[in-house]
């Protein structure tokens, strides 16, 4: 088994591998000039990475996971909003993002950063309040590519 410090070190480069594949991925949009697919996408990525520092400076305010002895984990909601937005962004690949985002959430139980409480109270607070955007989003894309 690989030792703490190198499986610290791979959780440290998940969420910035995601940022990067991100921006990539919206780079590309912009020079195919889709700028249906770069505003949707690149909003989308602005809102749900916003909605997550919103609800962290909420929970340090109100403490709303502590009065259950619970803590908020920003890695897992940021980690969570990259991966819906890879989902959207580059659907052919969903099964790899899924399987990467539940390896970061392994992996963060494992080097005891998390319980899975944490984990699972933050990914339905935040999924709870985006999926009905990311679908929104997704439907919007799909019935334009469709007219075209």
């Amino acid at each position: 088994m690989p030792s703490f410090q190198i499986l610290a070190n791979i959780a440290d480069i998940y969420i910035p591998l995601l940022v990067l594949l991100c921006a990539w991925l919206l780079c590309q949009f912009a020079l195919k000039r889709n700028r249906l697919k770069l505003v949707c996408l690149g909003g989308l990525l602005v809102v749900s990475i916003t909605l997550v520092y919103a609800i962290r400076f909420m929970d340090r305010y109100f403490e709303f996971w502590l009065k259950f002895g619970w803590d908020y984990s920003t890695h897992s909601a940021l980690s969570l909003v990259l991966v819906m937005c890879l989902s959207v962004m580059w659907q052919r690949l969903f099964t790899l993002w899924l399987v990467s985002l539940l390896g970061y959430f392994l992996l963060m139980v494992y080097q005891q950063y998390h319980s899975v409480i944490d984990i699972v109270s933050t990914v339905i607070v935040v999924a709870g309040l985006l999926l009905p955007l990311f679908y929104k989003v997704d439907k919007t894309l799909k019935a334009k590519h469709a007219k075209l």
